[in-house]
C-alpha cells in the first residue's frame, strides 16, 4: 500500500489564503530568491523559485487567463514541506493563446500550466520531482486526456494528431481511467511526420491522491540510455531504452493541468467538469538523491 501524506481538510479554505499579485517589471532584481515569489510580467504570470529546487522561474504565458487558475497558497499544516505550495483550477472553456501561431481555442485544448526555466539539453541526466494532490472531487475526464506534468521539447519531431498539427512531448504525467501514468513518447519514422507509440507505466490510483499528497519522481537519463520512476520514494518502473530517437535542441518541464482532444468528453457528456490540483516541492537535479526528499531527507522544503 503506498504512503499517502497530509490530508487536504477543505477545498473551500484555499480560497481564504489568496495572496495579492505583485507587478514588476522584466527588469525587477529585487526578488526574494529564498521562497518563492510571484509575479507578473507583461502578459506573464512567473514564479521566482528558490535556489535549491534547480529551477530559476515558472512562467504561464497563456494570455488572457483567468484569476481563478492559479494561486500561491501559504498554510504550513497544508502544504506537502514547508509553508507554500500552489492551487491550480482549470474550469470549462479555459483556454487562451499561448504564444506564435498556437492557440489551444482552435487546438480542441484547455490548459493551465507553467513552464520551467532553465530549459535542458538532452544529455547526461535529468531528475525531476514534484508534489500533487487531488481535490476531493478531482473527476476523470477520459476520454479527453488529462496531463499533470510534462517534458516536452524545441525543436523535435513534428506531425499530426487526431487531424491537427502535433508537436509531441518525450514525457506525460497523466490521468486516465482512474490511474496516474507514466507516458513515453517513443518517437519514431520521419522528423517531419512523426509516428508517435506511448509507452504507459502504472504510477498510482486517483483515488488515492484524493485530498492526500503524492511525491512523484522520474529520471530521464540520455547517457545511459534508461527512464526510472519512484512514488513516494519507492521504485515503480524502469525503461530500458533512450528517452529519444530525435535529439531536440532542448527539453523543458512543464506542470499544471493540460486537456487535450476536449470533444471526445463533450461529445458524450457536455462541458468538462472543473479540475483542481495542487502542487508543491517542484525540483530538478541530476540525481534522484537531488530531487526526491524521500530518499534524501537533508534536503530543505521549496518555498
Amino acid at each position: 500500500m503506498m504512503c499517502r501524506h497530509n490530508k487536504f481538510l477543505s477545498i473551500l479554505g484555499c480560497f481564504a489564503a489568496l495572496i495579492t499579485f505583485t507587478c514588476v517589471g522584466s527588469n525587477a532584481a529585487n526578488w526574494n530568491t529564498k521562497s518563492t515569489t510571484q509575479y507578473l510580467d507583461g502578459s506573464s504570470l512567473g514564479l521566482k523559485a528558490p535556489s535549491g529546487s534547480g529551477w530559476d522561474k515558472h512562467m504561464a504565458y497563456a494570455k488572457g487567463r483567468k484569476k481563478h487558475n492559479f494561486t500561491l497558497l501559504s498554510d504550513a499544516k497544508k502544504a506537502r514541506r514547508g509553508e507554500k505550495y500552489q492551487r491550480i483550477e482549470l474550469r470549462s472553456g479555459d483556454c487562451f493563446p499561448s504564444g506564435g501561431s498556437w492557440n489551444d481555442c482552435e487546438m480542441d485544448r484547455e490548459r493551465f500550466e507553467f513552464s520551467s526555466r532553465p530549459r535542458l539539453k538532452p544529455t547526461q541526466k535529468h531528475c525531476f520531482s514534484y508534489s500533487l494532490m487531488l481535490s476531493s472531487d478531482f473527476t476523470d475526464v477520459h476520454p479527453t486526456n488529462t496531463d499533470l506534468g510534462q517534458v516536452h521539447q524545441v525543436g523535435g519531431p513534428k506531425g499530426t494528431a487526431g487531424g491537427l498539427k502535433s508537436f509531441p512531448p518525450l514525457i506525460q504525467i497523466s490521468a486516465k481511467k482512474g490511474k496516474l501514468l507514466f507516458k513515453w513518447h517513443k518517437l519514431t519514422g520521419s522528423s517531419s511526420n512523426v509516428v508517435d507509440t506511448t509507452v504507459e507505466r502504472y504510477l498510482a490510483d486517483l483515488s488515492d491522491m484524493k485530498s492526500k499528497w503524492t511525491d512523484i519522481s522520474f529520471c530521464l537519463d540520455f547517457e545511459a540510455k534508461r527512464m526510472d520512476g519512484w512514488i513516494d520514494g519507492k521504485k515503480t518502473f524502469e525503461i530500458n531504452e533512450s528517452p529519444i530517437n530525435f535529439v531536440p535542441e532542448e527539453i523543458y518541464f512543464k506542470y499544471g493541468i493540460y486537456r487535450s482532444f476536449i470533444s471526445r468528453y463533450k461529445s458524450i457528456s457536455g462541458d468538462l467538469p472543473t479540475q483542481v490540483v495542487f502542487y508543491d516541492e517542484v525540483r530538478r537535479g541530476s540525481s534522484i538523491e537531488s530531487v526526491d526528499f524521500n530518499l534524501n531527507p537533508k534536503l530543505k522544503p521549496v518555498d
